[in-house]
């Protein structure tokens, strides 16, 4: 439960794909940040409004263990007419309500824009999959470096797709104009890097000259050093009084200035090459359920950096292979992993790391013994 004074912060982001000429799919992503643990039931009341429709409702109920940032989802079928989404969610005695929207279409018709972190062939954990591709989509859109594009255009005739970011109303970079012939996916990646710290806008149109028909899609964005998901997954470096501190913010800006200062003390070089090791970690250690950054292997691998012995280790006939990692520098330290259900996640069973040896004994006793075998090359 929450207590009284606790600070909720509600945000809607529907996402949507079309479905039909008449009908599109849409997922209702709804951010929840809370100052103070989320623990229990919470329960969601949604209402759709078209004009001229009567409103559609439903609710839902999550149960939450303790989490101050997390994501709701709830999945709809609406029609292609401007749509209001409303919403309300509740925590024991505190609620907070949310309003967004649906654009409503003509004749052309397109998916939302959405902006990502990743979109590549080989990201089974991502939260979409459109046909071949995996898209890992921001929603609070704070990127550094490059950003990625992903849109979806139903057409049965030649259109044109162009765009332009802005900041305080001026283009600072265009996206040069490139004609399909039909229905398509398009997905891009744009180099950010120049853009200087601070809010913009992306526009995208999408023009039909059979039709003679545009559609504008805007999005607003935010380009920070210190606001992305890798800036903000300071959980396996930060003291338990930073973590506390940054799970009490609700407030966006808030959060970006306490990262920039979280970083800054530990120095630039650090930064990045953690942020290295969490890209690095993602790209190797990502199974269908899990990203990277949150498996063991992924954990010591960004703790640790690269090991500087792998050894797959052999049990007995019939039972799955051990991998053994050995740090020679930073405490010498010795790590077991094993995959117990053959998913390809690999979790740690044995260490004597002592900040590790904190998480308890998993899947197998400390004392099982280890015959080792050949190399291994993950």
């Amino acid at each position: 439960m929450l207590s009284l004074m606790a600070l909720l912060r509600v945000e809607a982001y529907p996402v949507w794909f079309p479905a039909t000429d008449s009908v599109r799919y849409v997922i209702s992503a709804i951010h929840v940040i809370s100052d103070r643990p989320v623990k229990g039931k919470v329960k969601t009341v949604l209402e759709f409004v078209s004009e001229g429709k009567r409103p559609f409702r439903d609710s839902f109920i999550n149960e939450i263990k303790g989490k101050n940032d997390f994501f709701l989802f709830y999945e709809s079928a609406v029609g292609w007419d401007t749509t209001t989404l409303r919403g309300t969610l509740t925590v024991g005695k505190e609620s907070a309500s949310f309003t967004s929207g649906l654009k409503g279409y003509g004749r052309l018709k397109t998916s939302s824009l959405i902006l990502a972190y990743r979109i590549s062939k080989n990201d089974p954990s991502a939260l979409f999959k459109r046909g071949d591709t995996y898209i890992r989509p921001c929603f609070t859109c704070i990127f550094y470096g490059y950003m990625n594009l992903y849109l979806e255009v139903l057409s049965d005739s030649p259109f044109v797709m162009t765009g332009v970011i802005r900041r305080d109303g001026k283009p600072v970079m265009r996206i040069p104009a490139e004609t399909y012939t039909s229905s398509r996916n398009i997905s891009l990646t744009l180099p950010i890097r120049e853009l200087k710290e601070g809010d913009y806008e992306i526009d995208v149109s999408v023009i039909s000259p059979k039709l003679g028909e545009e559609v504008v899609l805007k999005r607003s964005f935010m380009v920070s050093k210190y606001g992305d998901d890798i800036a903000s997954f300071i959980d396996y470096i930060a003291t338990d009084e930073e973590l506390r501190t940054f799970r009490r913010l609700v407030d966006i800006r808030e959060r970006i200035n306490f990262l920039r200062r979280f970083w800054s003390k530990r120095g630039d070089a650090f930064y990045m090459e953690f942020r290295r090791r969490v890209r690095v970690a993602d790209s190797l250690f990502s199974t269908p359920n899990r990203l990277g950054r949150y498996t063991d292997m992924g954990r010591i691998y960004i703790k640790r950096g690269k090991p500087d012995e792998v050894v797959r280790v052999d049990m007995s006939e019939g039972s799955r292979p051990y991998v053994k990692w050995v740090y020679y520098t930073g405490g010498g330290y010795t790590y077991y992993f094993y995959d117990p259900i053959g998913t390809g996640e690999y979790v740690l069973v044995r260490t004597d790391d002592p900040e590790e040896a904190t998480l308890g004994p998993k899947y197998v006793a400390p004392s099982l013994d280890f015959d080792e075998g050949g190399g291994w090359d993950r």
